[in-house]
């Protein structure tokens, strides 16, 4: 095999081809994490805080769609009074009955959730980081990523300042966490405000925290039986997986672009490497004519390209890590980018998947050219 430090040196013998390669491969492998980084946030804001002990009773047309779902505020009161198997905290029923909305704020749509006291048991990952939750008449609490949501500058998002909903006046009164969940792009409101600001006389669901998961197909009964009501027993684990299989296709296409980028790295890894080969076919066919075997030129091409695209892929690493988290908005909500440790070890390994096939063609194409040929500088 041909010595590491001769590698090393061709690389310098072309700097700026070299230099601009490498931050060819820096940038997709950038975008390779950001996509990949998307991908994984995106499903873990839909799966990432599913619970297996609680349930939503849906209006029966409504399938499994959240935002679609229609109930009188009577049945979901008699629901929520009447379930079985229901968790009860100081004599408190976990049942929350609760409305969805979407609203605009200028061209932002932000997610507005109603909720009433009992909401607090039954999504217990929500947590208040400043202020307080709901009390009075007309206030909200926001949650993490939901000023990003509705396009709010930070200062808007303040402690005391005002939001308009519907065309209601509503004062910011805290900021709510929920890591990793659907909660955090959302606006939290009491339910009778958000009623009588949307003019809605009924609500989305009735959300249940059971004792236990056995005491589920007692919850399913109890709606197959009570047709007056007309709703569905619906788990959040299902419920879940009905949302993802809708943002399936916008994380298919973040993942097509991730693969379109490991593409442009070959492309880029490729181009470098037979500029390499139409300026050095001499130097290789005197490396073959001094008993160095084809192999192992070609071996050394290859792991010109492979090192390149590896500097390239440690950069791209480092500059993702050192942006951070960055929130984002998607159709359906918002999350935070983070390139975590998969995202960057994806990264970097598509990195070196495109050096390695970006080289190959190369290396193939310069071994092939005859020996007296090659010497003679003709390729």
């Amino acid at each position: 095999m041909l010595p590491f430090g001769y590698t090393l040196r061709n690389l310098l013998r072309r700097r700026l081809r070299t230099v601009i390669t490498v931050f060819g491969i820096a940038a997709t492998t950038l975008l390779v994490v950001a996509m990949h980084a998307f991908a994984a946030g995106m499903q873990e804001a839909a799966v990432g805080h599913q619970r297996d002990d609680v349930v939503y009773l849906l209006g029966s047309s409504a399938e499994v769609d959240l935002v679609r779902s229609v109930v009188p505020r009577g049945s979901a009161e008699v629901a929520a009074a009447a379930a079985p198997g229901v968790l009860e905290v100081d004599g408190q029923r976990a049942a929350s009955v609760e409305l969805h909305i979407a609203t605009r704020n200028g061209e932002q749509v932000g997610l507005v959730r109603g909720v009433t006291p009992a909401a607090w048991l039954v999504h217990p990952q929500v947590t208040v980081t400043e202020g307080r939750e709901p009390r009075g008449p007309f206030e909200v609490m926001l949650g993490a990523l939901a000023g990003k949501r509705m396009g709010l500058t930070p200062e808007q998002a303040a402690i005391g300042r005002t939001l308009p909903i519907e065309r209601r006046e509503f004062t910011i009164v805290g900021h709510f966490s929920a890591p990793g969940s659907i909660y955090e792009a959302e606006i939290w409101a009491r339910l009778p405000d958000v009623m009588l600001a949307t003019k809605r006389e009924d609500v989305s669901a009735v959300v249940l925290r059971l004792r236990d998961v056995a005491e589920l197909p007692e919850v399913r009964l109890f709606a197959a039986r009570r047709v007056d009501l007309e709703i569905a027993a619906v788990p959040e684990p299902e419920l879940m997986r009905a949302l993802m299989q809708s943002l399936l296709p916008i994380a298919a296409l973040a993942r097509w672009m991730a693969l379109l980028a490991v593409v442009a790295g070959a492309f880029a890894c490729a181009n470098t490497m037979f500029a390499a080969v139409l300026t050095r076919t001499r130097e290789l066919g005197t490396l073959r004519s001094l008993g160095y075997s084809p192999f192992a030129v070609a071996a050394g091409l290859v792991q010109e390209s492979v090192l390149v695209a590896f500097l390239g892929g440690a950069i791209g690493t480092l500059i993702a890590l050192g942006i951070g988290a960055v929130s984002l908005r998607y159709p359906m909500g918002a999350l935070l980018l983070q390139a975590d440790l998969s995202s960057r070890a994806v990264g970097l390994g598509a990195a070196i998947v495109s050096g390695l096939i970006g080289g190959l063609v190369p290396a193939v194409r310069a071994v092939r050219i005859p020996l007296v040929e090659a010497i003679g500088g003709r390729s």
